[in-house]
């Protein structure tokens, strides 16, 4: 049976993080949820204010293999 995980980080930037483990992994960005285009579209239907948009981010192995990588705001 496969055990799934997910690594929390805590950070300063949580977009600019995702972004770097994306490349050096070859991950890809969470897609944003059923319904939705994009994840602004999600923020915006959900009222997230502009200033608290990049609270969070995630990254996933796009094989499924590896464990899915969160980072959120250190505050």
């Amino acid at each position: 049976m496969a055990t799934t995980f997910q690594v929390t980080f805590d950070c300063a930037d949580p977009d600019a993080l995702a972004r770097f483990w994306v490349e050096a992994l070859g991950y890809e960005l969470e897609p944003p949820p059923p319904g939705f285009g994009t994840w602004e579209e999600a923020l915006d239907a959900w009222g997230v204010a502009e200033e608290d948009r990049n609270s969070r981010s995630a990254v996933r192995d796009p094989e499924g293999i590896g464990p899915r990588l969160f980072f959120q705001d250190r505050k």
